[in-house]
């Protein structure tokens, strides 16, 4: 517990100060709760719920829950993912979002290190502020590194990096929001962190995310804890 202890104190210090030095800069936190559940090596689903809180942990950035289903198409390397989420925002007011993502998912795996990647296209139905809802569209790349420690077996840090290509522009609710009339990536996700695995039921990730916003620049650190329970 101890080389964990000190992984999480030297991520947050890393990122923290990385966010400190940007123009405009926030933190916030993320809070996960998944329930898992395979019945079988072929199909598995999750059931998923989070709490973003933001402008320094004062603010209700977002509650998201949803249900993913996954198939294997490649046994151990490569899935087909299907999500389906409901969002609700509290930012200029109030919003809510259907969004539904479909996507490929794999990895490969060496005796100390795990390699994984997500593709995946996103469409978020939007009701913003009582107007007329709206569409917009992601395409969403994602690669991560897992690792494990040696002679620890239940402690895996981790890095990944995802991006967000935005497909289409929603002109006025877009500059309402500060952002130019542009398309392509939007937002940029950094992340460092742990997964421990308490046992074979339940499993701890603490992680920091550093959020890199491109259409109206702009810096946040997200400190998160989550926990998976495989059912």
């Amino acid at each position: 517990m101890n080389s964990l202890k000190r992984l999480f104190i030297a991520i947050v210090l890393v990122f923290a100060g990385q966010s400190a030095m940007a123009a405009e800069a926030e933190a916030g936190g993320m809070f996960s709760l998944t329930l898992n559940k395979e019945f079988n090596e072929y199909f598995s689903a999750n059931i998923q719920n989070h709490l973003w809180l933001d402008r320094n942990f004062t603010g209700l950035e977002r509650y998201m829950g949803g249900i993913n289903f996954k198939t294997t198409l490649v046994k151990k390397y490569l899935y087909f993912d299907a999500f389906y989420w409901y969002r609700y925002r509290n930012k200029n007011g109030n919003e809510h979002t259907h969004r539904y993502q479909f996507g490929l998912s794999g990895g490969y795996a060496l005796p100390r290190v795990k390699f994984s990647g997500v593709s995946k296209m996103e469409s978020n139905h939007v009701f913003a502020n009582g107007n007329a809802p709206f569409n917009i569209y992601y395409w969403r790349n994602r690669v991560a590194v897992n690792g494990i420690l040696k002679n620890n077996d239940k402690v895996s840090p981790f890095g990944g990096v995802e991006v967000f290509n935005l497909l289409n522009w929603r002109e006025e609710f877009n500059l309402s929001r500060g952002h130019e009339n542009q398309k392509g990536v939007e937002l940029i996700w950094l992340d460092l962190g742990v997964d421990y695995k308490i046992n074979e039921t339940f499993t701890m990730t603490f992680m920091v995310r550093e959020q890199i916003m491109f259409f109206s620049p702009k810096y946040s650190t997200m400190l998160g804890a989550s926990c998976r329970i495989n059912l």
